[in-house]
């Protein structure tokens, strides 16, 4: 999904782009492997152990909140998966990604949706959704449907939007990341929830589950 959206929008040989929240470091190598040696990667993250010291990636630790970046520099900054941690400071974090923009420059922003996995009518499966958002209360899993907005408030121009739609089947890959995930969080959450109830519905081949519901705007700056 995030890269047939860069692919649209641009990012070829030659472009200077810009990951912030970069991870594990996935899309920083795709625009590196695409824009050539020719362009430009940045990749920012608090920590930058995955992706440090690889060529053509320049990796840099810092925090989008009280970091500086280069000013007008960008055809293209992305972000995934970050804002939403970033509760009540979004539209400052978007409006200092939109800053290092080039003039035309584009800014792509992708956020999860969690609600649909809550409404599931599987009562161990949405009753794990409960207990992993009381596990992680920094975070803000049904936020994305203010990401367009968000945008717009930055003061960026042309702003688009799109949603994409995930479902999980029990024991795929899929299914496999969400044990691991709430595996990670597990001591954290309420004692009331019958977390084991929950994994095995991500263990059920037979079961069909919400997942996310992906958004993804996009915007340029005048």
């Amino acid at each position: 999904m995030t890269v047939a959206r860069l692919t649209e929008l641009g990012v070829d040989a030659g472009s200077h782009c810009l990951d912030v929240g970069a991870g594990r470091g996935s899309i920083a190598r795709w625009m590196r492997d695409r824009v050539g040696p020719s362009g430009r990667v940045v990749a920012v993250d608090l920590d930058t152990r995955f992706f440090d010291g690889e060529s053509g990636i320049e990796a840099r630790q810092a925090d989008i909140l009280t970091d500086e970046l280069e000013q007008g520099t960008f055809d293209l900054v992305h972000c995934r998966l970050l804002l939403h941690h970033l509760r009540g400071r979004q539209v400052e974090a978007v409006t200092r990604m939109a800053h290092a923009l080039k003039p035309g420059g584009i800014l792509i922003a992708s956020e999860c949706y969690l609600g649909a996995m809550r409404a599931s009518s599987t009562h161990a499966f949405s009753e794990l959704w409960r207990g992993l958002y009381a596990a992680m209360p920094h975070a803000d899993y049904e936020w994305a449907v203010s990401l367009p907005a968000t945008l717009q408030e930055a003061g960026l121009a042309n702003v688009e939007a799109h949603g994409d739609v995930d479902l999980v089947r029990g024991g795929t890959a899929v299914a496999e990341f969400w044990k691991l995930t709430v595996e990670a969080v597990r001591e954290r959450i309420p004692g009331d929830i019958d977390v084991d109830a929950g994994l095995r519905v991500l263990d059920d081949p037979r079961a069909y589950e919400p997942s996310f519901v992906w958004y993804t705007a996009w915007g340029t700056r005048t």
